[in-house]
């Protein structure tokens, strides 16, 4: 059976934690002066950062902040630009449509993201859409192999002084272990830890 993302009471079709997945943490943090809601899913009893792992992030008011899907592995290709571009528009459309419509397109980068897999390291190769909000803000959906949904990410600051994102990272594993003490600090573009 398929698990979803729920945000404000409303399962979201595009945002998936794999079945076999619990939620593992549940924790409250600071992103941009607002205490956040952090759920992170991986397989029971699976603490360990940067293995597989779905995080969601959640604003005081339920509305989704963002979601990463680090459990994707798979030889599936990804989508057209097009494509890309329109299940990035669509799914903000879906989550919030009047915070959508003050979403400007500004481009696409073919990226990818890894975890590890046990001895291996999983690669996703997605195709980044970023937009950019009325508020200033930086916005983007990583659209990844089938079409399926890697990431989402709404209301990111950036650090224009030091050329580097100024919102905290509590989605992303190497920025989490630097602020914890156990990794290295992370070169710009990341955030500070």
């Amino acid at each position: 059976m398929r698990k979803l993302v729920v945000v404000q009471g409303k399962p979201i079709t595009d945002l998936e934690i794999p079945a076999n997945f619990v939620k593992v943490a549940d924790d409250w943090r600071p992103r941009n002066q607002e205490q956040v809601r952090v759920v992170r899913y991986a397989l029971p009893k699976e603490t360990t950062l940067n293995q597989p792992h779905v995080t969601v992030i959640y604003g005081q008011d339920q509305r989704l902040i963002s979601y990463n899907n680090f459990a994707v592995d798979t030889a599936t290709p990804v989508p057209s630009t097009k494509a890309a571009i329109a299940i990035a528009q669509e799914l903000f459309a879906k989550l919030d449509g009047a915070y959508a419509r003050h979403l400007s397109y500004m481009r696409v980068d073919k990226l990818s993201r890894h975890f590890h897999a046990g001895s291996k390291t999983a690669t996703i190769p997605i195709l980044w859409v970023k937009f950019a909000h009325s508020n200033g803000t930086y916005n983007w959906v990583s659209v990844g192999p089938g079409g399926q949904v890697i990431e989402l990410e709404r209301e990111s600051q950036w650090d224009y002084f030091a050329n580097r994102r100024a919102t905290e990272e509590w989605n992303y594993d190497d920025w989490v272990l630097a602020r914890n003490g156990q990794g290295p600090q992370l070169a710009a573009p990341e955030a500070l830890a």
